[in-house]
């Protein structure tokens, strides 16, 4: 494997040069009131526009962003029930022209389907210890199947999708390793989808011809892979893959059009890259290019091709904390892929739009209010979009009577549009001292 613009170590400390990154305009990061784990570009109310659907870490499993089509998205809904889910994937599974999601995490597999301008969760599909899932046609029947991965067995799973849009039972495979990613794609030229597999090495199971997978073939190279993808990177009209790895590697494999990757360069990124895509991200030439979600610099990294194969030095944007996953695709209807993250540690959705700034979003951004009188708190608290729903009183002889001894959230916290807001309203000193 050879490294290719690699970090610089100095003092144990690793260090990324980072080059100017002029491609994306000013980001927007959108507040959100739980944890996002995964996040899917969709139309989930049908009006044509396509919204965000995040996947929570707690409460409701998936939040619903709307779609402006003009790169912002409002009204935050949550929906849905069951576990917390851990990855998402978009098809039509009941063929009705509307996309589905599955959602995988759990232990399950949720089907919800569009309907009434909502998703609603209709079939449950049992996958112990799933934590990943994809969506293909694997036996080119006109209907989707499902391929889930699991990281801590080494085995993916199929579920073969019927006419009547339910799936058969589950049909297990051998990966050799557990999977910590999936990517599914015609990688040997014989246009019946493959499912290449990442984790401790990387696996490629065949299709056999009838939407069956064989034999796992494995590779030692990358290792400790975390994301997958691939693309005709090389412009030969093969599928090639794309592997992000601890601790801050992107590793390109070119494909030799029968599935095998005859040579493999690896790139240095930010650190604990947990999401990839390729896309074009250049609008100067026709070259696909790579982007990576860094969850240990909380930056996206892009790295330009050149169109043989091969990408340029990173460049580096910051997005919230904690990145958890990337999607890269048109927001704005201008043609270009802009990208999303979503921001597990900071509650939040960060908004890039290719050339142009992304809409701001109206927030609720908690005011400074401490030893205000409590109908000023109230007033200046409703006038940055939050609301007082609590308020406590307790005896202070710091803080005057009737005013305001602290707030939660703190001063300066930005939420949705509508948060709750606490006070502590000072009593006077106690009297009984």
């Amino acid at each position: 494997m050879r490294v290719v613009g690699a970090a610089l170590f100095a003092a144990g400390v690793l260090v990324v040069p980072l080059a100017s990154a002029a491609t994306f305009g000013r980001p927007a990061e959108i507040p959100l009131v739980r944890a996002p784990t995964a996040a899917v570009h969709v139309d989930a109310t049908g009006d044509g526009l396509e919204d965000l659907v995040l996947a929570n870490a707690t409460g409701p499993p998936l939040t619903e962003l709307t779609g402006d089509q003009n790169g912002s998205f409002v009204q935050p809904r949550e929906i849905g029930s069951g576990p917390a889910p851990r990855s998402l994937a978009v098809a039509d599974f009941d063929g009705d022209g509307a996309n589905d999601l599955a959602v995988a995490g759990g232990g399950e597999i949720a089907i919800y389907y569009s309907a009434d301008g909502t998703l609603v969760r209709r079939t449950v599909l049992s996958a112990p210890g799933v934590s990943n899932v994809n969506a293909a046609d694997l036996d080119l029947d006109g209907n989707y199947d499902i391929v889930a991965a699991s990281a801590t067995r080494s085995t993916v799973t199929v579920f073969a999708g019927t006419d009547e849009g339910t799936f058969l039972a589950a049909r297990n495979y051998a990966t050799g390793n557990p999977p910590a990613a999936i990517f599914v794609a015609d990688l040997n030229g014989d246009e019946f989808p493959d499912v290449a597999t990442g984790g401790n090495a990387l696996t490629v199971l065949f299709n056999n011809g009838d939407g069956t997978l064989g034999t796992p073939a494995a590779t030692d190279q990358p290792p400790e892979i975390l994301a997958l993808t691939g693309d005709d990177i090389d412009a030969d009209g093969d599928v090639d893959l794309v592997a992000a790895s601890r601790p801050n590697l992107v590793t390109v494999l070119i494909n030799s059009g029968d599935g095998h990757f005859l040579h493999e360069d690896s790139y240095a990124v930010g650190a604990t890259p947990v999401g990839v895509d390729v896309a074009f991200l250049d609008d100067e030439d026709a070259n696909l290019d790579v982007v990576t979600a860094n969850q240990g610099t909380n930056d996206v990294s892009i790295l330009r091709g050149t169109g043989d194969g091969h990408l340029q030095g990173e460049t580096r944007v910051k997005v919230g904390k904690g990145p958890a996953g990337l999607v890269a695709d048109d927001l704005n209807g201008d043609g270009l892929r802009d990208l999303v993250v979503p921001n597990r540690l900071s509650k939040s959705v960060t908004v890039l739009l290719q050339g142009a700034d992304a809409p701001q979003p109206v927030v609720c951004l908690v005011p400074q209010v401490v030893r205000r009188k409590l109908a000023v708190a109230r007033r200046l608290i409703g006038a940055a979009n939050c609301k007082v729903t609590v308020v406590r009183r307790k005896f202070s002889g710091r803080v005057k009577k009737g005013k305001v001894i602290s707030v939660t959230p703190v001063a300066g916290t930005r939420r949705p549009v509508g948060t709750s807001v606490a006070l502590l309203v000072s009593r006077g000193p106690n009297p009984k001292r």
